[in-house]
């Protein structure tokens, strides 16, 4: 199944428009300044497009990165890549998981929808004989859903 991370936006229209705004009042002054200002919209614009997909079949782990559509990062994962799935609470009432890996960086899967990654990722997991380690937070977000 297909899971999209979900992005803040509202963040990256304000840095876009404090970077337009030190473009305007700069007027040319500062170099530096100017510098800046264009880097910080650069910067807004690419985190604007950004999208982040999440793919769980049978026996693999798909991760993937697009800027603009073109791909920036993508990662397949099988069981035997993987050393263990960490699930935690990130924030107040926020499932998550990290992935640890044998070699690379690890993936942290947080606020992707729809809601029940976290259970499919569990599926995955303990279908694919790959260790599973919940924290007390985690364990007491499960029993509150319950309810």
């Amino acid at each position: 199944m297909v899971y999209r991370l979900i992005t803040a936006k509202s963040p990256m229209i304000i840095y876009l428009f404090v970077g337009i705004i030190f473009l305007v009042i700069n007027n040319g002054e500062s170099g530096v300044l100017a510098f800046l200002s264009i880097l910080l919209i650069i910067f807004s614009f690419i985190g604007f497009n950004t999208k982040t997909e999440f793919i769980i079949s049978q026996e693999e782990l798909n991760y993937k990165i697009m800027i603009h559509g073109f791909k920036a990062f993508h990662k397949k994962l099988f069981s035997a890549d993987i050393d263990k799935v960490l699930f935690k609470r990130y924030g107040w009432a926020t499932k998550g998981a990290t992935i640890k890996l044998n070699k690379g960086l690890n993936l942290r899967i947080v606020q992707f929808t729809p809601k029940d990654v976290m259970l499919q990722l569990e599926t995955f997991a303990i279908n694919n004989n790959v260790s599973i380690s919940k924290s007390k937070d985690y364990l007491l977000l499960e029993r509150r859903e319950k309810y």
